[in-house]
């Protein structure tokens, strides 16, 4: 069933890679070193295999970019892009700074590279990233200007304010909904931004009214901000290890 699987993939992307030109598309990973709430948190190992490397094999075995780049302000991040197969961008000091925003950093990337004019924007720290979130976002890329990962949540919100009440944001207590009897809400996951030139130099943003959406399995949606999140994700894989080779243990009895 496995191998079923996997030829049932590799035909998808066939198809995929016949029906548009996805060789004008380049991939970015922003990287710079200076992270706060966890030290070179880019450099991070899980499973034996930092952030940025584990992102670029996905990137690479997907096979559906142009070129995949790292845009850096640090040697020891440089070196571990080349290591594993990434091109870089030299970025600017000036752009890697707490207060620098990713449209910002993008923005000085572009200026440096006027070939690119479609791109996938990557964050490292979304360790389940996956070619079949990849494939769903590219076929969507056709017809849309952006693209973006969110995942499905049901959580009902409150916000408390200045006076110290506190008000619901997204239903009526009076009239409280079951999971069932609503679509929930469509939160950003932050592992991938499609977009255009254009979107982002032009109108100075990664989205707009025509995106498309890619859902994220809540499961596969995690995003490393503290040391917590990297024991939780190093549990996780090593989870998911286990289970995929009791499967294909079983299959071969």
């Amino acid at each position: 069933m496995y191998y079923i699987h996997v030829l049932l993939f590799l035909y998808l992307q066939g198809l995929l890679l016949n029906s548009c030109n996805t060789s004008e598309i380049h991939a970015l990973i922003l990287a710079r070193g200076g992270s706060k709430g966890i030290l070179n948190k880019n450099l991070q190992e899980i499973d034996g295999i930092s952030l940025l490397a584990r992102t670029i094999n996905v990137l690479n075995s997907s096979n559906l970019f142009e070129h995949i780049w790292v845009s850096t302000d640090n040697e020891e991040i440089k070196q571990e892009a080349l290591k594993f197969g990434a091109r870089v961008h030299d970025r600017d000091p000036f752009y890697a700074q707490d207060s620098t925003t990713s449209l910002e950093s993008v923005k000085e990337f572009l200026r440096a590279h006027n070939n690119v004019e479609k791109f996938a924007l990557f964050q490292c720290t979304s360790v389940f990233l996956k070619n079949q979130y990849i494939i769903e976002a590219l076929k969507q890329f056709v017809s849309k200007d952006c693209v973006f990962a969110a995942t499905r949540s049901h959580k009902l919100r409150w916000q408390r304010q200045a006076d110290e009440a506190v008000i619901p944001l997204n239903f009526d207590p009076m009239h409280r909904p079951r999971r069932q009897d609503w679509l929930g809400e469509l939160i950003e996951t932050g592992m991938f931004y499609f977009a255009t030139r254009h979107l982002v130099v032009t109108e100075n943003r990664f989205q707009n009214e025509k995106c498309g959406i890619v859902e994220i399995d809540p499961a596969d949606a995690m995003e490393i901000d503290t040391y917590t999140d990297v024991v939780v994700a190093q549990c996780l894989i090593q989870d998911r290890l286990s289970s995929r080779d009791a499967i294909h243990n079983k299959n071969q009895i």
